[in-house]
C-alpha cells in the first residue's frame, strides 16, 4: 500500500469520524437543548463548551483532515490524474471553508458569547443563539460529510501509483 493511499485512508477517517461527532451533536444533543430552558441551556453550554472547544480530539481531527490529503494531492498532480486532483481539491475546499472558516469566523464568536452570559441576567434573545449553534452544526456536518463520501468515492474509482 502506497503512502499516498494510506494518507487517503486516514483522511476518510478522520473526516468520517468527524462527519459522526457532528450527527451525534444534532441528532441526539440538539434534541436535548432544545427541552431545556434559558438557565438550563445557558449552564449546561457553558460546562460544554469549556471542554469540548478545545478539546484535543477536535482539533486534531480538524487538522489530521486538512494535512492529511496533501501527499494525495501532490501524487494525483504528478500523475496528471486531474479528475482525481481536482475532486481531492474540492474536498479539501469544502472541508477548510465549511469546517474551519465556519468554526473560526462564526462558531467562536458565538462561543465567547454563551461563555460571556451570566445566569442571573441571560440574554432576551438566548434561543437566537441556540438556532445559530444549531445551523453552524448544519453547515460543518454537510460539509465534513460531503468531504468524506467524495473521498469514499475517490477512494474506490482511483488507482494509486
Amino acid at each position: 500500500m502506497s503512502l499516498v493511499r494510506i494518507a487517503l485512508d486516514i483522511t476518510i477517517i478522520s473526516t468520517g469520524l468527524f462527519t459522526g461527532l457532528l450527527l451525534t451533536m444534532l441528532f441526539i444533543f440538539q434534541p436535548v437543548l432544545d427541552q431545556l430552558s434559558a438557565t438550563e441551556y445557558a449552564e449546561l453550554m457553558q460546562r460544554f463548551l469549556k471542554v469540548a472547544r478545545r478539546s484535543p480530539l477536535n482539533i486534531a481531527l480538524m487538522f489530521v483532515s486538512l494535512l492529511a490529503p496533501i501527499p494525495t494531492l501532490f501524487s494525483f498532480y504528478q500523475s496528471s490524474n486531474w479528475l482525481a486532483f481536482g475532486s481531492v481539491l474540492i474536498g479539501v475546499t469544502i472541508f477548510f471553508i465549511g469546517m474551519f472558516l465556519v468554526s473560526r469566523f462564526f462558531n467562536e464568536p458565538l462561543y465567547d458569547q454563551i461563555l460571556g452570559w451570566t445566569i442571573q441576567a441571560l440574554p432576551t434573545n438566548w434561543q437566537t443563539a441556540r438556532q445559530q449553534w444549531h445551523f453552524l452544526n448544519l453547515i460543518r456536518a454537510f460539509a465534513s460529510g460531503t468531504t468524506f463520501l467524495l473521498f469514499l468515492i475517490i477512494l474506490s474509482v482511483s488507482t494509486f501509483p
